[in-house]
């Protein structure tokens, strides 16, 4: 699936590039201690301990606030947009 090549694309750490974390039961390097817990929670869910899995609990919560912000953001900028040229087209009618 495309979705699936992206996100292995974006955990990837590049040749150049020193890994920000390594996953502590397959030795896996992450661009970021963020894909680590996420990676860590998802793929080991059976073998982390407590604190991985809280540490996965709370990331998992930040990253759907920020999901919901974000799309509370591009909801409130498509009803500006389109208030905008419906005040626009009323404007340009009324002559």
């Amino acid at each position: 699936m495309a979705t699936d090549r992206a996100l292995e694309r974006e955990y990837e750490v590049p040749t150049d590039e020193a890994p920000g974390a390594t996953c502590p039961y397959c030795g896996r390097p992450f661009r970021s201690e963020r894909y680590a817990t996420f990676h860590v929670g998802v793929d080991h869910a059976e073998e982390c301990t407590d604190g991985e899995r809280e540490a996965f609990d709370d990331e998992r919560d930040d990253e759907e606030y920020e999901l919901f912000t974000f799309h509370f953001k591009a909801a409130i900028s498509v009803f500006l947009v389109y208030f905008l040229f419906t005040f626009i087209y009323a404007l340009v009618w009324a002559g």
